[in-house]
């Protein structure tokens, strides 16, 4: 078939969406998360927007962990900064500017940024944001930002120099499909030179992320410093960490009943949620699931994401921890049930008006007769 025509008769009231989020991050984002990023920047610049957790939680029908996951997903990949109050709530949003993102600092300026800040008014919801998961001992951070990627052009020109690292950078071009850009080139070099990954190590983790579907570098930025973290040195010790996760995901795929197939992004996202930010045990996990298929009678990630996310924020840490939530859950269920008023059925024996009469008064009533 023929190339499309494309005719654009969209009013002035419009909502802009740079080039770049179509071509780099809409692909490898989950569509409830694009759908986030869109109604963010439907309300850039309007200071009477009023928007809230709650409230965009209401207008999409998510729950409010979904809203405040999908806000850290796109922190994550530097698209947004976002700022919160003494007792951790989320009360802004800054939407960050493309071409500036690669160089962000930890403080968003404020004065650069006016045009692009949301305020939430969280005054009459006071919820946390949770736990991030378990410390680790070598802390790295979470995205590369300027400070981390910092390079001398000479010591640029120094590694670029060296043949090892030439062919590097031809492999990595041929992975992903085009030449690399100047902050592209220097977050390889960063792997190289500051997390002290061999270059069979860096090539793998290329090959990895294209085989999980995605070019993106801030998806392999991600990778590499959950590995750095991991303290993974070497091509074997990442196979056998990847092929850890994989078996993960394909027990609690078989818990739901699920075979034949592989794990989609979401579900991906999902469990790895579970298993990194949680830091849920299997057996927790498996439980959900078994809870989930008891509830519903059919696998449902969004469903059991919202068992765990009540026992992460109820501080579940071991099996024996549900008994004393089971038992709340029943207490309040009883207590709900023994408010409902009775409602007779509808049958022939008492589809009428019921009457109210007081018997000694009737019998008063019949004597006077």
């Amino acid at each position: 078939m023929g190339a499309l025509i494309l005719h654009n008769h969209l009013q002035s009231d419009i909502t802009a969406l740079p080039n770049q989020f179509i071509d780099e991050y809409m692909v490898d984002a989950g569509g409830e998360f694009v759908k986030i990023y869109l109604y963010l920047l439907r309300h850039t610049g309007n200071p009477n927007a009023n928007l809230s957790i709650s409230s965009i939680a209401d207008f999409f029908d998510h729950t409010e962990s979904d809203v405040r996951r999908g806000l850290r997903y796109w922190e994550k990949m530097q698209l947004l900064k976002l700022t919160y109050d003494s007792s951790k709530n989320i009360i802004g949003i800054t939407l960050l500017d493309y071409s500036r993102k690669d160089s962000m600092e930890d403080e968003v300026s404020v004065a650069t940024e006016t045009s692009k800040i949301l305020h939430l008014d969280e005054t009459t919801h006071q919820q946390k944001l949770e736990n991030t998961g378990p410390s680790i001992s070598n802390p790295l951070p979470d995205t590369l930002r300027e400070k981390e990627l910092h390079m001398t052009p000479d010591k640029m020109r120094e590694l670029s120099s060296k043949e090892e690292i030439k062919q590097l950078l031809f492999v990595v071009e041929q992975y992903l499909g085009k030449t690399l850009s100047a902050t592209e080139a220097k977050t390889i070099l960063y792997f190289y030179d500051h997390l002290g990954f061999s270059t069979d190590l860096i090539e793998y983790l290329i090959e990895y992320c294209v085989s999980k579907g995605s070019k993106s570098i801030h998806y392999i930025q991600t990778v590499a410093l959950s590995w750095a973290k991991e303290g993974i040195k070497t091509v074997n010790e990442a196979k056998e960490s990847t092929n850890l996760y994989n078996k993960k995901y394909f027990t609690i795929m078989r818990a739901f009943g699920i075979k034949g197939r592989n794990p989609v992004k979401v579900e991906i996202m999902l469990m790895d949620i579970w298993l990194e930010e949680f830091a849920f045990t299997m057996d927790i996990i498996i439980e959900a699931c078994n809870r989930t298929m008891a509830q519903t009678s059919q696998p449902s990630f969004k469903y059991a994401d919202k068992i765990l996310s009540d026992w992460h924020k109820n501080g579940v840490k071991h099996l024996s921890d549900l008994a004393p939530l089971d038992e709340k859950h029943k207490a309040r269920a009883a207590a709900s049930a023994n408010q409902k008023p009775k409602i007779a059925a509808n049958n022939k024996f008492n589809n009428f008006e019921s009457r109210h009469h007081h018997y000694d008064s009737l019998e008063q009533q019949l004597l006077k007769r």
